[in-house]
């Protein structure tokens, strides 16, 4: 059994709500690994009209333009809700876990699944150094973008959110074969877009040079994806 599997398989998800969605990657995993659902809504403060056809054509899948620090629902509206990679993008992090918390019913699931930066394995270092070289440039732009946590900093929020049967599942991510041709085009095509960015912002020239080491690092060194932490709780 696959870890996904392992982690969401079990879960009835009944009324579902999907915090941070962006393009759907989420709620797809979600639809291919729950045990059942009845409906998913995706919010996102941006509109996104791109997720993958598969769900967005879903009659029981549906998005909407929202601020997941104010969401619009009723208190114990959903029987699941879920984040995927977003919490180091949310400006008020306590803030948006507890609205999460006000509209998940008592006795519901609460889905956690985050990057974290504890990494021994060169390959997934350059990801990370991708990564937190973008949440630099981001910042500068003036967009929420931090940098990813530890796995300890995840098991602490966690376990200070007080919920029932907590579990943690390990998604290692080191199967990926680091030169894989695929990865390090898109990882290249992130280089790239950015090293734009960094390039029209006064004063960051150190910027557009650590763009230019990340992509040599990725041709030499190759790529594989941050490892993840999947957290499932249930909402007392």
């Amino acid at each position: 059994m696959n870890i996904l599997k392992q982690a969401l398989g079990g879960i009835s998800g009944g009324r579902v709500l999907d915090v941070a969605s962006g393009e759907g990657d989420f709620i797809k995993t979600l639809v291919e690994n729950l045990r059942s659902y009845e409906e998913i809504i995706g919010i996102d403060i941006i509109e996104h009209t791109t997720a993958p056809e598969s769900i967005f054509n879903a009659e029981d899948v549906r998005f909407l333009q929202m601020d997941a620090e104010r969401l619009d629902f009723g208190d114990e509206s959903f029987d699941t809700v879920s984040t995927s990679n977003s919490l180091h993008h949310l400006k008020d992090i306590p803030r948006c876990i507890g609205e999460m918390k006000r509209v998940l019913r008592s006795g519901g699931h609460l889905i956690i699944r985050e990057t974290h930066r504890d990494i021994q394995i060169e390959p997934q270092l350059t990801d990370m150094y991708i990564h937190h070289w973008v949440a630099e440039i981001d910042t500068a732009l003036g967009q929420i973008h931090n940098r990813t946590f530890t796995r300890q900093e995840l098991v602490d929020l966690a376990e200070g959110l007080g919920l029932a049967e907590v579990a943690f599942y390990d998604i290692p991510n080191t199967d990926l074969d680091p030169m894989n041709k695929a990865a390090i085009k898109e990882s290249e095509e992130v280089i790239e877009r950015y090293m734009r960015h960094a390039e029209r912002l006064s004063g960051q020239g150190a910027l557009a040079k650590r763009g230019q080491e990340l992509r040599r690092r990725l041709h030499s060194v190759g790529i594989q994806w941050e490892p993840e932490l999947i957290i499932v709780g249930r909402k007392r």
